[in-house]
């Protein structure tokens, strides 16, 4: 299916309200708000996959992603940091439930979009299951923290939890942290948070051998 485009250097609908958000992401103290009804209108009707993806391809974009990134006048020319950034921004309408609800529908959508287009990681040459790091560049272009280096390892190992993850019915940390990708981290902060992040994370028997080896006296 090819994207619709006119001939003679004029837009369609479609270019031109993708031109106006482009523009609106691009100038300096462009509101927030403008921003994300322009992202919010871009994804309600697909209008990303309504237009045709450079000057002498008129096919559709292959992906969400390739369209955020893509140079203008054709894309956003935007980087998922960037776009991740923007979804964090709050408007400054959603104190009205139908802007909220709007809101959270377009941010909802965006992050499936993103996630969906994200390829399994390709086998590790070294790591077997449950095992740690990629050697071989399987998830290259991405840090290990990112959201999208997980949802990567999930395609490949896990794929019904990355599913879950795209559907946005658990967060990527979450299932990183249930796929044994992320390790729990506890921030020595006061004895009380301390014992108590250890008793979400380690067994009874773990937490006794636990406070044996701590009243242990240190030997040189």
């Amino acid at each position: 299916m090819s994207a619709r485009a006119v001939s003679g250097g004029e837009l369609t609908p479609e270019q031109r309200r993708i031109h106006r958000v482009e523009h609106i992401l691009r100038r300096d103290g462009g509101s927030p708000g403008s921003a994300l009804e322009g992202l919010a209108a871009i994804v309600e009707d697909n209008t990303w996959a309504k237009v045709p993806c450079g000057p002498d391809d008129s096919r559709p974009f292959a992906t969400f992603r390739h369209f955020v990134e893509a140079a203008p006048p054709f894309g956003l020319g935007y980087s998922t940091k960037q776009l991740g950034a923007l979804l964090q921004l709050q408007h400054p309408g959603e104190g009205s439930a139908d802007i909220h609800s709007r809101m959270e529908a377009m941010r909802s959508e965006v992050r499936q979009l993103l996630a969906s287009a994200i390829e399994p990681a390709a086998p590790s040459i070294h790591a077997g299951p449950g095992r740690g790091h990629e050697t071989d560049g399987a998830t290259k272009g991405f840090g290990a923290n990112t959201a999208e280096y997980v949802v990567g390892r999930l395609k490949r190992d896990d794929p019904t939890l990355a599913e879950r993850v795209v559907r946005g019915e658990v967060t990527a940390n979450a299932a990183a942290r249930q796929a044994g990708i992320r390790k729990p981290r506890i921030l020595l902060t006061s004895p009380a948070s301390v014992a108590a992040a250890l008793r979400r994370h380690m067994s009874a028997d773990d937490l006794a051998r636990l406070i044996s080896l701590l009243l242990k006296p240190e030997t040189d």
